[in-house]
């Protein structure tokens, strides 16, 4: 009797209608997931890449255009205080543009020689050339993203640095130089002055 009972039970369980709420159940759980995923891996700061039709460079612009160059000021910042005879320090440093990405590129070239002959006897070659160039794109979680080749980190325009101790000949000395040496600048796009 208890072993048709169990059967019974199991029959009830196994019934089309319950599996189907099982299966409609677990689609909308699998749902649930990607939406939930897809909503979670989006980077909050998006960067806009575009192209310079100039040139085969891609130039990157983050939404916050100053990130890099308070990084460096931060670092920089940091390492001139920690000189002796120095006191307080201000930096600022400016850069040309947006770092520089070269992408892969598929290029395709082809060339056409076409003989043409004239009426009066002559002969004259024509060839044409033609270059197709696509950038070469990769498939990421977060979708498509060129292939990079190359990274070119902008470039340093110039460097101030305002410093407590800086009117001591030495102290200034030792500045000038630290920055030269760090951000691998010439002179001439470097000043040092004291601070008030």
């Amino acid at each position: 009797m208890d072993n048709d009972k169990l059967k019974s039970m199991l029959k009830n369980l196994l019934s089309k209608k319950y599996i189907a709420n099982l299966l409609v159940l677990m689609a909308i759980g699998v749902m649930a997931l990607i939406v939930s995923s897809n909503f979670f891996m989006k980077d909050s700061r998006t960067k806009n890449i575009y192209s310079d039709p100039t040139e085969d460079v891609l130039v990157q612009q983050s939404s916050q255009p100053m990130m890099e160059e308070e990084v460096v000021e931060h670092r920089l910042k940091e390492i001139l205080q920690s000189i002796r005879g120095v006191g307080e320090v201000e930096v600022m440093v400016t850069f040309e543009m947006g770092t520089e990405i070269i992408p892969a590129s598929n290029t395709t070239k082809s060339t056409d020689t076409t003989e043409e002959k004239d009426s009066g006897g002559g002969t004259r070659v024509v060839a044409s050339e033609n270059i197709t160039e696509t950038v070469v794109v990769a498939n990421e979680a977060n979708g498509h993203k060129p292939l990079v080749l190359k990274e070119i980190k902008p470039q340093v325009n110039g460097v101030i640095v305002v410093a407590e101790g800086a009117d001591s000949v030495e102290v200034k000395a030792k500045l000038y130089e630290a920055v030269k040496t760090v951000l691998q600048v010439p002179g001439h796009k470097v000043e040092v002055y004291s601070k008030k």
